[in-house]
């Protein structure tokens, strides 16, 4: 098989979810072509509706914490401004690394098109699927939370009547405006749709993140996999001519140089969205975990379920980029692994001298930061957990 003149079609099932996720916030870019002019207006025209509904709630939320006294009210507050926050970071973050993604996107499609063999394609789109799942996964885990705080929740409060006989109708953000009073229609009616807006943008950008360090990282897998599968079958055959263990050998080593190539510009792209995100939802986690147990003792189920839907949204995206990490990790481990037990002795002595710096090179680590803070792996999923729960306590200890 040389070549695979599926590569097109390829490309579109790996990356549908997250290519109509992040075509929604003009992020994706045409990795095989220049934007065209109109292209280039809808896109900066989709990135100004977008900023506008995330820091049209952030800024009223963040007013409404600053003139609010309650110290349980700020304590409420304080998960929409951190997660306002961290969006927003995201969001920023994959615009500024358009050029980036394009990069990785490119990669990827030349990975598929110049693949040399069935089985090889078969690989890389099973370690695909994985990612798949994983989009998918966050995906209904983000809507499900956006829908339960910004649509269940709201409705679930329903009106206030103060002692005033003045009627309070609940927003999914709380909010502050000096210029009008939004409970008055229809300025109500229009507060309510951009913040239920913005929950939608949130969820879109949560997705397209995941989704971008998934597609990514998964390739990367597979490409290792292929690796060791280059690394067998470089002294498999005990008589082969010389020429053939010379082109194998130079194939696996431009194969080998040219993932190392692709982690770094993975690394480069998603390692500010990754830290952005454990940060807040580390401190989301151990908040929301102080809201539950609130609404537990005011035995106010609909709230402890919006809340808890958030916290295991929160819980699961932390685990979808720690889990790509691991198995990015644990495929450098068997790569290191197989280089270590080839059958070098069946090769000349020139080739057997050229095989230790494949060696080498596969000993050397392999893995996503964030923010070349922590390593993305289960083990440090379990120290942000155990972290955010000391925090909790902290926070319920001190808060009463």
């Amino acid at each position: 098989m040389l070549g695979n003149k599926y590569y097109k079609d390829d490309m579109i099932y790996i990356t549908k979810l997250t290519r109509n996720v992040l075509i929604l916030l003009g992020v994706w870019p045409p990795y095989d072509r220049r934007r065209t002019t109109g292209e280039k207006v809808w896109k900066y025209f989709l990135f100004t509706i977008c900023n506008i509904l995330l820091y049209c709630v952030l800024i009223s939320g963040a007013m409404y914490w600053l003139i609010e006294k309650g110290a349980r009210l700020r304590v409420r507050t304080m998960p929409l401004l951190v997660f306002g926050i961290v969006t927003c970071g995201k969001y920023g973050n994959l615009m500024l690394h358009e050029k980036d993604i394009r990069r990785c996107l490119k990669h990827i499609e030349e990975d598929y098109r110049f693949v040399t063999s069935a089985k090889a394609r078969d690989t890389m789109i099973e370690f695909a699927k994985i990612g798949i799942r994983l989009v998918t996964l966050c995906a209904v885990f983000t809507y499900s939370s956006v829908v339960s705080f910004r649509l269940i929740l709201p409705f679930a409060k329903g009106k206030i009547v103060t002692a005033e006989n003045i009627t309070i109708r609940p927003l999914p953000c709380s909010a502050y405006f000096y210029i009008f009073d939004v409970q008055i229609s229809p300025a109500y009616e229009l507060i309510f749709a951009i913040q239920v807006l913005s929950g939608m943008v949130t969820f879109l950008i949560t997705t397209g993140s995941c989704g971008l360090t998934a597609i990514c990282v998964m390739h990367a897998c597979g490409q290792m996999t292929i690796l060791m599968n280059l690394m067998r079958n470089l002294v498999e055959e005990q008589w082969q001519e010389n020429w053939e263990v010379d082109m194998k050998l130079a194939r696996l080593v431009e194969h080998q140089i040219r993932i190392r190539s692709f982690l770094q510009l993975v690394e480069n792209t998603v390692q500010q969205v990754c830290v952005i995100e454990l940060l807040g939802c580390t401190a989301n986690v151990c908040i929301l975990g102080y809201l539950i147990i609130k609404e537990w003792e005011n035995s106010n189920s609909l709230a402890i379920f919006s809340y808890f839907s958030v916290l295991m949204c929160m819980m699961v995206d932390m685990f979808m980029f720690c889990y790509t990490g691991e198995q990015l990790t644990v495929q450098a481990d068997e790569v290191a692994k197989t280089s270590c037990v080839l059958e070098w002795y069946r090769l000349l002595d020139k080739n057997a001298r050229a095989i230790v710096l494949v060696i080498i090179i596969s000993n050397l680590p392999a893995k996503i930061t964030a923010g070349k803070i922590v390593d993305l792996s289960l083990r440090t999923y379990g120290d942000i957990v155990k972290t955010a729960f000391t925090y909790f306590n902290m926070l319920l200890k001190i808060a009463g």
